[in-house]
């Protein structure tokens, strides 16, 4: 990581891997065909003695995970894809949706895709049981079949589960359209597909980062906004191709725009790097990289090792699905009962992105971050979610105490360590003469003993490896304003 960030990273600090660290295995691999080269560095590890659900693969974007996962299906690979996308994005799901809208509505219905499984055309559906005042759990169930789609597929349970709840088909049409239902996870074991997003924080023994599938997606957007130092758009500019040649103010605006994008995108690069423990095997493209901007190429570096720690996944038996009864789904004992609510969670991680995309604790840095956190999930949230967001920020760094705080400080945020073999990532690490703070963002009191206990682990990390005092502090950034609590 320091070879690749110490020349390319601006304010880039070196990271010191722990005493007690294994060597490690680093490994970077130039492929024309990158799904490909997925498979064969799994079956290679699997070859090594890896433990499968030991391999996270990380992707630039759910749809690059989804073709992924395809691929390993049809190599008999088990994985699971955790995505932030929602439950009528399944191509399934969609399908089955599109089809009541079809035989409600007569819209016009391209069903090559929905019908690949049994081999007919749409002339030979048999559509005669219909009819517009049916319940749509009925209609959903008997287009499952009338498809051939359900192979266990714990979505479908989702959406039967989703149609129960109404009784006409116009209100589930409509509900669906407006809907944020997770995706279901498709097992509890095999290999872990995951956006490089929503790895953050996390960390995972083997690690395949893969480079976009795709080119970047242009920006399409043909207007470029302005702020001023209360966040409100002080100027909209229209895009235009040269302009910046002889308008010196947009220019300027551009360039920061620009910045903030580069910053971002070397963020992300960051947190991919960073998520494995015992190796690393990046798989990127010769040509048009996002690993490009840090100078990576095919390289190999260590040993790589599964004495370890390989620990067997105990197995359990699994159920073959019968469905008997539709209505509430049946919630497993052993599931978590805190399971977080995804929309709660989206904010907070966007709230999180925000401060890290601050330079310095400003309101003009605040201006400038919001742009790039709207930039990352402006389809994702609503205005309401950011103004939200800006104004808790706004409190933040409005607060005196927290102010008082920055005073003498040495500042570094997302700070990640090692220590006992683990890897943990502090939001605010401010470092004084004479000792350490630790501060830890919430937005939500929701798990507040899980945090004290998170931060008090954090002050015990910090001081044994600074062999400084170290203080910890819980920043909840709420609603009604911001309440600081040390701990």
């Amino acid at each position: 990581v320091n070879r690749w960030f110490e020349p390319t990273m601006q304010g880039y600090l070196a990271q010191k891997p722990h005493t007690r660290a294994s060597i490690g295995y680093v490994e970077v691999i130039e492929s024309d065909e990158l799904i490909d080269s997925v498979i064969d560095k799994i079956e290679w590890m699997l070859s090594q003695g890896v433990n499968l659900s030991n391999i996270a693969i990380l992707v630039s974007t759910n749809k690059d995970g989804a073709n992924i996962q395809e691929r390993c299906y049809e190599k008999r690979i088990h994985t699971r894809l955790k995505t932030s996308s929602s439950l009528k994005y399944i191509p399934k799901v969609a399908s089955i949706v599109v089809m009541i809208e079809y035989l409600l509505n007569g819209i016009n219905l391209d069903a090559k895709a929905m019908l690949q499984y049994i081999d007919k055309s749409i002339e030979d559906i048999d559509i005669s049981w219909f009819n517009p005042f049916m319940e749509p759990m009925d209609v959903v169930h008997r287009l499952i079949v009338e498809f051939g789609y359900f192979e266990n597929d714990l979505n479908l349970l989702k959406l039967l589960e989703f149609a129960a709840d109404f009784s006409t088909l116009p209100d589930f049409i409509e509900e669906f359209a407006l809907s944020s239902i997770e995706v279901a996870s498709n097992s509890k074991e095999g290999a872990m597909i995951m956006t490089i997003h929503g790895s953050k924080g996390l960390e995972f023994e083997r690690v395949i980062v893969v480079d976009r599938l795709k080119g970047n997606a242009p920006d399409r957007s043909a207007l470029l906004y302005e702020y001023d130092e209360s966040l409100y758009i002080q100027n909209i500019y229209y895009k235009m191709g040269g302009r910046e040649n002889f308008d010196e103010h947009y220019q300027s605006v551009l360039s920061n725009q620009k910045e903030l994008s580069s910053k971002d995108k070397m963020n992300l690069l960051y947190v991919a790097l960073t998520r494995g423990v015992e190796s690393m095997i990046v798989i990127r493209k010769p040509k048009a990289s996002i690993f490009d901007d840090i100078g990576m190429r095919p390289i190999t570096i260590g040993q790589f090792d599964t004495k370890f720690i390989e620990k067997p996944i105990e197995e359990t038996p699994k159920s073959k699905i019968v469905i008997t009864h539709y209505g509430i789904q049946e919630i497993e004992s052993e599931e978590e009962e805190e399971e977080k609510d995804y929309d709660a969670l989206l904010f907070g991680t966007a709230m999180h992105y925000t401060l890290e995309m601050m330079s310095s604790f400003s309101i003009i840095d605040l201006a400038q971050a919001l742009v790039a956190t709207k930039n990352r999930y402006g389809l994702e949230l609503s205005d309401k979610q950011f103004i939200d967001i800006k104004k808790r920020i706004l409190e933040l760094v409005s607060n005196e105490k927290f102010k008082k705080l920055l005073d003498g400080a040495t500042i570094t945020k997302e700070q990640s360590i090692s220590f006992n073999d683990e890897v943990k990532q502090i939001d605010l690490l401010l470092n004084y003469d004479n000792y350490n703070m630790v501060l830890d963002y919430k937005s939500s009191k929701k798990y507040s003993f899980k945090h004290i206990s998170q931060v008090r682990y954090y002050k015990k990390i910090i001081g044994e490896i600074t062999n400084k005092y170290t203080r910890g502090m819980i920043v909840y950034l709420l609603e009604d304003g911001v309440d600081m609590v040390e701990i």
